[in-house]
């Protein structure tokens, strides 16, 4: 009796179909929608944020609503984060010269530091996957008050 003999296909480029419908899934799950890696971890977004918070409470520090009404400033220039997707603080505060807070930013003197600290918690759909729990990114801004 004879043998058929199997001759085996050639599937030269289904691994590389493969890949890329994975790579999709994945980086849906991953991100949950386009550009959220984007939104959350746009350096210079986050920066100037503080720099322009820093140089509003400066500007602002004799007014008795000074923190909140920074807080809701940089808030606007944040581009339009959605900060329920991604929790977000903004401190405002007296500072010294290494950027500790020392009080609050309405006390501040001439010549007084008033330090704007803004951060954004990136938060992964898959926090198990690759061991990654939460990314807080922050940036720190202090000015010489000019205002009292």
């Amino acid at each position: 009796m004879l043998l058929a003999t199997y001759r085996k296909r050639e599937r030269n480029g289904a691994t590389a179909v493969e890949l890329a419908a994975v790579i999709v899934v994945f980086s849906m799950l991953m991100f949950r929608h386009p550009g959220i890696l984007h939104d959350r971890l746009h350096d210079e977004r986050r920066r100037n944020g503080a720099r322009e918070g820093a140089r509003y409470a400066v500007v602002n520090s004799s007014d008795t609503t000074v923190v909140t009404d920074t807080q809701a400033y940089v808030l606007s220039l944040m581009d339009g984060l959605n900060v329920t997707d991604a929790p977000y603080a903004c401190n405002i505060y007296l500072a010294d010269s290494t950027g500790a807070n020392i009080g609050s930013a309405g006390n501040a003197q001439f010549g007084q530091y008033i330090c704007c600290d803004v951060s954004v918690t990136y938060v992964p759909m898959t926090p198990g996957l690759l061991y990654l729990k939460t990314i807080v990114i922050r940036s720190k801004c202090s000015m010489i008050s000019e205002a009292n």
